[in-house]
């Protein structure tokens, strides 16, 4: 919520009646924190006239349209001052269809019709009864701080759902459904196969379909310089692949079965993504030759990147304004290198804390050149069988 709103009054010289009240509706905003601009006291002799209306109509936060039988008629005829705004008016409307600037405030309008015809779609406030002024003053201010004075509440449980949603049971071992799961995906493969680009995408979604998630378990997990459950994966129209919160271009697969249906995994394989450009991106090869791979993490927030930090506070500058973000926006983790990792059931040998600091240090040198899958592979299969 801006602290102090400011907007425009666009209205006509009717009479001097008309002239005080417009000057007295702007002086009630002016005490309620409203930065006003008006011609009564912002302007000079000799000053610019046109100058001040197209500073005000751009410059201001919203635009109060005072329509009466006068203004409206000089607007659609585009006579006098109020004819030059209606065109500068007509023209921002016309870029941006959707902006919510220009209020239309009725004040004495006998036609059927109560606003000029550019505003003629747009939601007015009714100000020509002077017995509810103090009603429509109060929701006047209420919208132009942005908030609602009957706000919409929560959306509740449906009263007719009589069971709540459960998860479900995995009915065997992690490593028996992720070998089933396997089986699906890369069908006769015996030893290392490998698969690239889309075909790799494809082969993955068989792989990790859902449900992902049990009761109690989440059989399938990525080992890589972190180990995770895997809850969610989905490719995006742009094909690059979500998995949980991570972003992959993936550029090759090897489904792995080389020894008993335990033993199974899959190497992955990702290209690098370009920077979201929300940070000074520096090449630091230190870095990337200590950890393997370059990161940065952010969040997704109505279609607009938003910085992590603005992610942990719950709220983001979005338009030069302070956003509530909270519940809406998501994470997001992307790789600016490559990377790669595992995917493997819960109970695979991999999982075996011995094997940690040697599991990162191979797939490094994979990524580097220095290794190759197949003399990992060597090392999995002389890894105990897990009891799970």
């Amino acid at each position: 919520m801006v602290t102090n709103p400011k907007v425009f009054i666009s209205y006509s010289h009717d009479n001097e009646e008309h002239k005080d009240w417009v000057y007295k509706l702007a002086t009630e905003l002016m005490g309620k924190g409203i930065e006003t601009i008006l011609d009564q006291w912002d302007l000079e002799l000799g000053a610019n006239l046109p100058k001040f209306m197209e500073h005000g109509l751009q410059e201001s936060d919203r635009v109060l349209v005072v329509c009466t039988d006068n203004y409206n008629t000089k607007s659609n005829e585009g006579t006098g001052g109020v004819g030059y705004e209606n065109n500068i008016l007509t023209a921002e409307l016309m870029f941006n269809q959707s902006t919510t600037k220009f209020i239309p405030v009725i004040r004495s309008v006998s036609t059927q019709l109560k606003t000029p015809i550019c505003l003629a779609s747009r939601l007015y406030i009714d100000f020509s009864d002077d017995n509810t002024v103090e009603e429509s003053l109060k929701q006047l201010v209420h919208e132009i701080y942005g908030l609602k004075l009957r706000p919409k509440p929560k959306l509740g449980q449906n009263p007719f759902l009589t069971k709540k949603a459960t998860l479900p049971e995995l009915h065997e071992s992690s490593t028996s459904h992720f070998h089933q799961l396997f089986s699906s995906a890369f069908p006769g493969v015996r030893g290392i196969e490998w698969f690239e680009g889309s075909t790799a995408n494809e082969r993955l979604e068989i792989l990790l379909k859902l449900p992902l998630v049990f009761s109690g378990t989440t059989p399938i997990w990525w080992w890589g310089h972190g180990d995770l459950q895997i809850s969610k994966f989905e490719i995006e129209d742009n094909g690059i692949a979500l998995m949980n919160f991570d972003e992959l271009k993936i550029k090759r697969i090897a489904a792995v079965n080389c020894g008993a249906y335990y033993q199974s995994f899959v190497y992955v394989e990702t290209e690098a993504m370009e920077p979201t450009g929300l940070y000074e991106f520096k090449e630091d090869d230190n870095i990337l030759h200590e950890l393997g791979y370059r990161s940065e993490e952010y969040a997704n927030f109505r279609g607009q990147k938003i910085s992590r930090s603005e992610f942990d506070d719950g709220a983001a500058i979005i338009d030069g304004k302070p956003v509530e973000i909270r519940g809406e926006a998501e994470f997001r983790v992307r790789y600016l290198s490559p990377y790669n990792f595992i995917i493997a059931p819960q109970g695979t040998p991999i999982n075996n804390n011995s094997f940690d600091l040697r599991r990162r240090e191979l797939l490094k040198e994979i990524i580097f050149g220095h290794q190759t899958v197949e003399q990992m592979v060597e090392e999995v299969l002389k890894l105990p069988k897990n009891r799970e």
